[in-house]
């Protein structure tokens, strides 16, 4: 018999830095090693859900690549839906620019100014009768905001989760995100939980993501 497939996690992080170092932790050590469809070896976790409970605290960690200046201009192209180097396409387009007609910001700040219990301040990615026809799908699907006690919280949802690559970049971003949606309906930002549907890393990753996970 093969290793079973490991099927959800719930880890509860103070910050994104936290969040990424335990969450590479599970998939290191708890994750089971596939080859995906394009062909490409993944060590990989099935559902694993992240809540990370301060944001904006030790936002950047240490042994990624990125740096402020990158991770600030992808925080830019998520919240103003800019494609600046013409990429086929941003998540902020689809965010801000759903099939060209709408813009599920915007939807989502009205919602939440209207109601504080609306569970109805969702935004979406997935465009069917364009994503069902091409290669390159987005990764992150949904995004919800609702206020509860006083604050905004964001869950987001990937179906797919580079989480070695692009998970801080993400949080970064969708950080930025929450601030922006919470400033503008009247309320302070709060959580965001991730529920990575496949939280995994590519071999290419493998000799860094152990040598991270050794020394956490």
């Amino acid at each position: 018999m093969g290793q079973e497939t490991p099927i959800g996690r719930i880890v509860r992080a103070n910050t994104i830095t936290d969040a990424w170092y335990r969450g590479l932790n599970i998939i290191w050590n708890h994750g089971k090693v596939i080859t995906d469809e394009r062909g490409s070896k993944i060590k990989e976790f099935m559902n694993l859900m992240v809540t990370i409970k301060d944001p904006y605290k030790d936002e950047i960690p240490a042994d990624i690549a990125w740096n402020k200046e990158r991770l600030d201009e992808y925080a830019k192209q998520l919240i103003t839906g800019e494609n600046s180097q013409d990429f086929e396409y941003t998540y902020g387009q689809r965010l801000r620019n759903w099939d060209n007609q709408v813009d599920q910001i915007d939807y989502a700040i009205r919602k939440l100014k209207s109601s504080q219990s609306t569970r109805r301040a969702t935004a979406v990615t997935w465009i069917p009768y364009v994503d069902t026809e091409v290669d390159e799908v987005p990764c992150m699907i949904l995004d919800d905001f609702k206020v509860r006690d006083g604050k905004v919280h964001l869950t987001t949802l990937f179906r797919s989760h580079d989480f070695a690559g692009a998970y801080p970049a993400n949080l970064y971003g969708l950080s930025r995100l929450l601030k922006y949606v919470a400033d503008e309906s009247g309320y302070e930002p709060g959580t965001i939980t991730t529920i990575s549907v496949s939280a995994h890393v590519y071999e290419h990753d493998w000799d860094k993501i152990e040598k991270i996970v050794t020394e956490i």
